[in-house]
């Protein structure tokens, strides 16, 4: 019996959509035209791609000379991959929908399922063939496919971080051959590696699962590189490389702590062990604080010289934000101290201050990167410090158009209104409602 040409894709791990073959559907051969490269394409694939090139992009890049790189290294590969041409289409349209006012309907949206479904469906293909399975292409393809969830605020909790796992296990790969891949751009895979580590950071700043990179104990002056050595200051996530490394740590830390409470039942001990990585932690944050007071930040080579003063301005200023996001982790999730703290309390105010000297933007602006660090400090916000929340949050949603933003924003006012006492964490809070958002990265992190 015929099944009318229905086709089952998966677009999400676990999550399948029935659709029917497109006749307009993009070749999985190579597009090579010389004179016109979308000539293949459907009008609404071209759309799609236009408004990613014009639009789009902008909310992945804090500044323009990022855009251009990000777009000038991505369509190409995008036009000769399937995977990472459905990927950047299904991106293109998960902004378009919110530009529609339609960020609460992302994830139910036929046409977006189907593009992450498609892209899916050729990157398991592609994995298969020994030209392109490790390319820096689909490499770039997991990137994309993890920020188009990040950015829908998916509902199945470990969609995105599949996509990172898979990230992981592509650059090992890679990392073990002895010379690039043809085609592979070595500033291309620079950019990559980047998203990857600072991702991975994110992840471990705001997640409660176990780390997705091993992360050894550490102390004080073997986290953060030697004072000599350049901290760069990186233009694609708004914070430092060593502060990044900070993040992991935090990370790493809360994981045993909540792991050897758990399993083992040796509070006292567990937290002492807290105690002593939190102090160790905090100083090493301190040091970074206090080390960047006195001077100006460093870009990787090449990137000053295309930013403006204000532009490095609001660098420092998203910088000190996450800076301060660490710090009240640091506080919350290992040493346990309440929310009412004047530490605690310091550091939201200064969060919600840096955010709003950045001000807003539709995007080329570290004002896209400010989810995160606007989730943590609402998460510990009391009094008017919560109305400030919900305004710099809304206003950030109203000009880029992630509906993640809006996911955060919804669990913030669930977490405030049911929190039982100062005591309960958001993890722990999480762990008892039923309520199954998304946040990252990337900008937002999702938990488990």
């Amino acid at each position: 019996m015929s099944n009318g040409g229905l086709q089952k894709l998966e677009y999400s791990p676990g999550e399948f959509i029935y659709t029917t073959n497109s006749p307009t559907a993009t070749s999985s051969t190579a597009l090579a035209r010389p004179v016109d490269p979308f000539v293949s394409l459907s009008t609404d694939q071209k759309s799609l791609l236009h408004h990613f090139i014009q639009d789009a992009s902008q909310i992945t890049a804090c500044h323009s000379s990022m855009q251009k790189d990000i777009c000038k290294m991505l369509v190409p590969m995008a036009l000769q991959t399937p995977s990472l041409l459905y990927a950047t289409m299904a991106l293109s349209a998960i902004h378009l929908q919110a530009l529609n006012n339609q960020s609460e309907n992302v994830k139910s949206a036929p046409d977006i399922a189907r593009l992450m479904a498609l892209s899916l469906e050729h990157f398991r293909k592609e994995l298969q063939n020994p030209s392109t399975k490790g390319s820096d292409a689909l490499l770039a393809t997991a990137r994309t496919l993890c920020l188009a969830e990040i950015h829908s605020g998916a509902i199945h909790p470990n969609s995105w971080r599949a996509h990172v796992e898979g990230a992981k296990a592509l650059m090992l790969a890679t990392n073990r051959k002895e010379s690039e891949s043809p085609g592979s751009s070595q500033g291309f895979r620079r950019y990559l590696d980047r998203w990857y580590q600072s991702i991975v950071s994110l992840t471990a700043l705001t997640g409660n699962g176990p780390p997705i990179e091993e992360v050894t104990e550490q102390s004080g002056p073997e986290i953060i590189r030697q004072q000599d050595a350049p901290d760069y200051l990186d233009d694609y996530w708004g914070f430092t490389v060593n502060l990044s490394a900070i993040f992991r740590a935090i990370g790493a830390a809360a994981w045993r702590s909540h792991h050897n409470t758990q399993n083992t039942g040796l509070v006292s001990e567990g937290d002492a062990a807290s105690a002593q990585e939190a102090a160790v932690l905090e100083s090493s944050v301190r040091t970074l604080m206090a080390r960047e007071a006195r001077s100006q930040p460093t870009f990787y080579p090449g990137v000053a010289e295309g930013l403006s003063t204000e532009c490095v301005r609001e660098f420092m200023l998203c910088n000190e934000a996450f800076q301060h996001s660490a710090l009240i982790q640091i506080h919350r999730r290992l040493r346990r101290t309440p929310t009412s703290s004047p530490l605690v309390q310091h550091s939201v105010k200064r969060i919600l201050e840096c955010t709003a000297q950045i001000g807003p933007s539709a995007g080329l602006s570290p004002w896209t990167m400010l989810t995160t660090p606007l989730f943590i400090a609402g998460c510990e916000a009391q009094g008017e410090d919560r109305e400030r929340v919900r305004q710099l949050l809304s206003l950030l949603h109203d000009t880029i158009r992630v509906p993640n933003v809006l996911q955060s924003l919804k669990f913030l006012e669930q977490y405030w209104a049911n929190q039982l006492n100062e005591d309960e964490g958001w993890s722990q809070y999480l762990g008892t409602c039923s309520f199954l958002g998304i946040w990252s990265p990337a900008n937002k992190v999702q938990i488990e």
